[in-house]
């Protein structure tokens, strides 16, 4: 495979009006590849790099999908496709940070009689699509508020993951609990205010409507 060199331009606020200081990456073009698009992956890699620095966060420059997502841009550079990555892992990290989360292992400790098995019974449920969860930092999390007191799955939990369907990312649906839907409102609000579906599983029929009326984003 042929090596390129994607140069970033980096400046700090010591060096705005100075110079900026070149960080060298080396890349491999992917086998097969016509060497002719080499440039055309340099110009793909530093609007890439260019969107990742602009969201502050080093975690995301670290990994920002492994930079996979960016495979089918690289050719044909489509800063959408980064932004709507960048966005992404805003949304992410926004929704883990003002939830509550649990592992399995917790859910497993917090049973009146917990199975040897510590993955159960949390993974049991998610089979039968009884509850969902997420990955977030290479562990998997469940949203505590698919639980009633005693830390069994609310019955309106299957009920709501049957009307939103299936999905390929599972934040996608973490989301749509998190964020307030429009077709959801407080009791006695004339006109309504947006509630998010986790804070209305009280109210079954207008969650499982929203639900079944939801559109594919990352934010309801």
């Amino acid at each position: 495979m042929m090596a390129v060199l994607a140069t970033l331009k980096q400046m700090n606020t010591a060096e705005l009006q100075d110079k900026a200081h070149a960080m060298v990456l080396q890349v491999s073009l992917p086998k097969g590849a016509d060497p002719a698009t080499a440039s055309s992956m340099v110009q793909a890699l530093e609007m890439a790099m260019a969107v990742l620095v602009d969201t502050g966060q080093a975690s995301v420059i670290e990994r920002a999908d492994r930079l996979a997502e960016l495979a089918t841009g690289m050719l044909d550079p489509n800063i959408e496709l980064v932004e709507d990555r960048v966005y992404r892992m805003k949304t992410v990290h926004q929704v883990f940070a003002e939830g509550d989360w649990l592992t399995a292992e917790q859910i497993n400790a917090l049973q009146a009689e917990p199975p040897a098995n510590k993955s159960h019974p949390a993974s049991d449920w998610k089979r039968r699509a009884r509850i969902f969860s997420v990955n977030y930092g290479g562990k998997e999390y469940f949203a505590r508020y698919q639980f009633d007191a005693l830390y069994q799955p609310l019955p309106v939990i299957k009920d709501i993951l049957k009307a939103f369907g299936a999905v390929a990312d599972p934040w996608v649906l973490a989301a749509w609990f998190h964020f307030p839907n429009g077709w959801i409102s407080r009791p006695g609000h004339a006109g309504g205010v947006p509630v998010a579906p986790k804070d209305a599983l009280d109210q079954r029929e207008a969650v499982l409507n929203a639900a079944a009326q939801r559109q594919a984003s990352y934010v309801a």
